[in-house]
């Protein structure tokens, strides 16, 4: 699996009065068991990030990817690292959904009390 990040940045064009110059633009490559893995899970629909005017799902992110324009190089850079944190997190889950169907065992032991 790899995430891809394109990052740019757009100057005002004379007389525009709201812009958003700092652009970012992921896209997710995966292999092809994770590819089925997510078919076969129904992970496309997994929300990644979400804010008060969008969301980014898996599938987003798969076909084509997704682009994120602010105003704020703060406010990109945070959306961005929110983006790598939530990717960050899809090896686990693909570990997970692996498992199905097998045996997990979870040994636990106690310390004696002196």
């Amino acid at each position: 699996m790899r995430l891809i990040i394109t990052r740019s940045y757009k100057e005002r064009p004379p007389g525009e009065q709201y812009h958003s110059p700092y652009i970012f633009h992921a896209r997710l490559e995966l292999t092809s068991e994770e590819k089925e893995l997510v078919a076969t899970y129904e992970l496309g629909e997994h929300v990644l990030t979400r804010s008060e005017y969008s969301m980014t799902t898996v599938k987003d992110l798969i076909k084509g990817g997704r682009s994120n324009r602010t105003t704020s190089l703060d406010i990109t850079m945070g959306n961005e690292q929110a983006l790598r944190n939530a990717c960050a997190a899809l090896p686990e889950m693909f570990d997970y959904c692996r498992s199905f169907g097998k045996e997990i065992v979870v040994d636990y032991s106690s310390a004696p009390i002196p």
